[in-house]
């Protein structure tokens, strides 16, 4: 289990739960920006911080400790640390202006479809 796992398992039960950022770190008594460390997993958040975040969550602890596990139409991500990195881009990505994540999307198709073209025209 790494740090970016348990963090994106705490920004979805705490936008489940219907908290911000601010509304969540004022309860735990932590900064805003601890917070957002702890969901990005770039900080370690310790037991105890994180079994109050559980209980104020209405979580059980194992649900932060289970790895993230996606299997989808063509898409198996047995390296966690990969997926971590993928989701943590994902996460990112909210923050940008539309047009900026259309940008970005448009530049990941044209990346894959180019990289098919390579393939096809090695047979």
């Amino acid at each position: 289990m790494n740090y970016k796992e348990i963090g994106y398992r705490i920004q979805i039960a705490r936008e489940e739960a219907g908290y911000n950022q601010k509304e969540l770190s004022e309860i735990l008594g932590i900064s805003q920006a601890a917070l957002s460390n702890y969901e990005k997993g770039k900080r370690r958040v310790y037991y105890p911080q994180l079994q109050k975040i559980a209980d104020i969550l209405g979580r059980p602890l194992e649900y932060f400790m289970q790895p993230i596990e996606w299997e989808g139409p063509g898409v198996n991500f047995n390296n966690h640390d990969e997926f971590g990195e993928i989701l943590q881009v994902l996460i990112e990505m909210k923050d940008l202006p539309r047009e900026e994540r259309k940008t970005v999307i448009d530049y990941i198709k044209w990346l894959k479809s180019n990289k098919r073209g390579e393939k096809d025209d090695q047979f």
